[in-house]
């Protein structure tokens, strides 16, 4: 019985003292989005780029994938000065999730405005994942998922 105890002691400690997320940390993830959409909206890819953290990846949502922050910096930079030059894009997060205290998974929907007349028939509206790694006191994106609805079969 005083082994049980012991253990169950020894249990409530380490619960007790294992590191929690901090009290701004959920603002802090959530702030990603719409930091991301001023950096965009304002034409600003190197702003875009360093809301990523080193050694990150982007998946588009055609499956292009994109690894560390210049790739990933100039493949904004093609489609923001191209395909979608001039358009505003609203960022909305709708779930955040905490892996671990200094990790956290963001689901988002997003919607671009303003396609040029005539530009070919892109996705103007989403979803995204991100995966967020808190370095400092900033927290960065270490993964970015973005995908477009699908509609289900039969319906």
């Amino acid at each position: 019985m005083r082994n049980w105890m012991a253990a169950l002691a020894v249990l409530v400690l380490a619960v007790g003292l294992a590191p929690a997320a901090g009290a701004g940390d959920e603002d802090g993830v959530k702030a990603i989005g719409p930091a991301w959409a001023e950096a965009w909206n304002a034409g600003d890819m190197d702003a875009v780029a360093a809301l990523y953290a080193e050694g990150a990846d982007y998946v588009s949502f055609f499956g292009e994938t994109f690894s560390g922050v210049p790739a990933i910096q100039a493949a904004f930079a093609e489609i923001n000065s191209t395909v979608y030059k001039g358009t505003k894009i609203e960022v909305e997060t709708v779930a955040v999730s905490f892996i671990k205290p200094d990790v956290a998974v963001t689901d988002s929907t997003w919607k671009i405005t303003g396609v040029p007349a005539g530009a070919p028939p892109l996705p103007t509206e989403g979803q995204s994942t991100v995966v967020a790694v808190k370095q400092g006191d900033a927290w960065k994106i270490a993964a970015h998922r973005a995908r477009i609805p699908q509609s289900v079969p039969g319906q």
